[in-house]
């Protein structure tokens, strides 16, 4: 692999920032040792037209390319496979084009699925913005500690996430639940991939 390739491989598990919509936007984080944990989308509906949304998220690998979206609404629930696909940025994010409103997963090629809730059962905006900025610090932090362990030949070294105190950042304990699942799932995943890739190039 050339300096270039590493180069764009390194510069993926960044810390993502999402600029949430209203409050009808909403979230999920998968569960640990799926992926690129600390993972989350929103499903945003169009101001104006029920029937239209976007899906947006944070946390996934550009490496892997783009996301595809899978509408799971129909009559049995389970989804069919991509109805739609969305660009992956550098920093993790994505937005997709409009799409019919209903409820969707998104997953990436060789990665975990991730569940997009909406409606009623999404958290406050204060509450999605702690639990993605929570899984990008966790994804930042997680790859800075597994290359540096890496490039000191530690190839065999464990992620160890340290349990973050939130409990002044957010008043509903189930967000600040998800908040700190969020950290540790997306330190964990960041942390392997950056073992498997500076042990292994």
């Amino acid at each position: 692999m050339n300096k270039r390739a590493r180069t764009s491989l390194c510069t993926t598990l960044m810390a993502c920032s999402l600029a949430l919509g209203p409050a009808a936007a909403a979230w999920a984080v998968h569960a640990p040792a799926a992926g690129p944990s600390g993972s989350a989308c929103f499903v945003v509906a169009k101001a104006g037209d029920a029937t239209k949304a976007t899906v947006t998220g944070g946390g996934f690998l550009k490496t892997r390319g783009e996301v595809f979206l899978d509408r799971t609404d129909g009559d049995d629930g389970a989804g069919g496979g991509a109805t739609a696909t969305a660009a992956v940025a550098d920093d993790g994010t994505f937005t997709s084009g409009e799409v019919p409103a209903g409820t969707y997963a998104v997953f990436q090629h060789r990665g975990p699925r991730v569940a997009c809730v909406s409606g009623e059962e999404a958290g406050s905006v204060a509450d999605q913005k702690l639990v993605l900025s929570e899984g990008a610090r966790g994804t930042a932090e997680g790859r800075a500690q597994g290359r540096k362990l890496a490039e000191s030949g530690a190839c065999d070294a464990k992620a160890e996430p340290r349990t973050p105190n939130l409990h002044g950042l957010a008043a509903d304990p189930q967000a600040r639940k998800k908040a700190e699942e969020a950290y540790r799932n997306a330190y964990s995943a960041a942390f392997d991939e950056a073992i498997g890739f500076f042990c292994h190039r």
